[in-house]
C-alpha cells in the first residue's frame, strides 16, 4: 500500500475515533476537520429522523448519533443520502428496548424523506382501465409495522397531534404519497398493504385482484384499488 494510501486511511480512522491520540490527531487543524465532519454526520441525521429527535431529546440524539457515525460513517460527501441504515441501527441498541417503537418511527421518518426526494411522475388521468397494467407512482412508500408507530408518528408531525395520544398497542399500517412538493401520510389496513405488496411487481389489475383477494376473500377489492389510485399511490402505464 503506498504511503498516501496509508496516511487515508489512517486519516480517516482518526477521525471517526471517540478520542484519536495518534500522531495525525496532533496535525494542525485536525480537530476543526474532525468537529466540522462530526456535526455535518450528526445534522444529516438530524434532517432524516426528526421525529426520532423529538422523542430521544437532543442531547441523546447526538449520542446516538455519534454512535452510528463510529459503526457507519459516510460513504458519499451527499449527506443527504446518509442514514439508511439507522433504523435498524436503534432496534439493535439495548436501550431502545425502553421504546420498543422507537426503531419503527425511524423507519417511518425515512420513509417519508424518500418519499419527499423520490422523482417526479405525473400519474394518469381517472379511474383504472380494465384490461390496463399498474404500477407503484415512484413516490410512494409504505410498510406494515408491529408496534402503533404510526399512530404516534403522525401525533408527532401533525399539529396538536400530541394531546390526543393514546395509541393501543397494535400493528399499523402506514403509507406515505406526493402530490407535488407534498407528502401525504396516512394509515392503511393489512388489505391495502397487500394490495400495494402486489402491485409492486407491476402486474395486471385483475393479477393484483387475485393476489389480493386470495390472502382477504371477503376484501372489496375495487374499491380499495381505487382508493389507492384515487390517493397516487398507483400510477396506469
Amino acid at each position: 500500500m503506498s504511503d498516501l494510501a496509508t496516511f487515508q486511511r489512517s486519516f480517516a480512522a482518526a477521525v471517526l475515533a471517540d478520542r484519536p491520540l495518534d500522531p495525525i490527531s496532533q496535525l494542525c487543524g485536525f480537530a476543526v476537520y474532525r468537529n466540522t465532519s462530526a456535526r455535518g454526520a450528526i445534522e444529516a441525521l438530524r434532517g432524516a429522523y426528526p421525529t426520532v429527535d423529538m422523542l430521544v431529546g437532543d442531547e441523546m440524539f447526538v449520542q446516538v448519533a455519534l454512535d452510528f457515525r463510529s459503526e457507519c460513517p459516510p460513504v458519499s460527501p451527499v449527506l443527504s443520502d446518509y442514514g439508511s441504515g439507522f433504523a435498524d441501527f436503534l432496534a439493535r441498541q439495548p436501550w431502545a428496548s425502553e421504546l420498543p417503537y422507537l426503531a419503527d418511527i425511524a423507519r417511518l421518518d425515512w420513509l417519508w424523506l424518500s418519499a419527499f426526494l423520490a422523482p417526479e411522475l405525473t400519474p394518469s388521468s381517472g379511474p383504472p382501465g380494465e384490461s390496463g397494467r399498474i404500477s407503484l407512482h415512484p413516490a410512494t412508500r409504505f410498510a406494515w409495522l408491529s408496534t402503533p408507530a404510526m399512530t404516534i408518528w403522525q401525533a408527532h408531525r401533525e399539529p396538536c397531534g400530541l394531546a390526543a395520544l393514546a395509541p393501543e398497542w397494535r400493528e399499523e399500517g402506514a403509507l406515505f404519497t406526493r402530490g407535488g412538493r407534498a407528502v401525504q401520510a396516512q394509515q392503511i389496513s393489512p388489505e391495502m398493504h397487500r394490495l400495494l405488496l402486489a402491485c409492486e411487481s407491476a402486474p395486471s389489475i385483475d393479477e393484483c385482484i387475485a393476489t389480493m383477494t386470495e390472502a382477504f376473500p371477503k376484501a372489496d377489492a375495487i374499491s380499495l384499488l381505487d382508493r389507492a389510485f384515487t390517493s397516487g399511490a398507483l400510477i396506469i402505464f
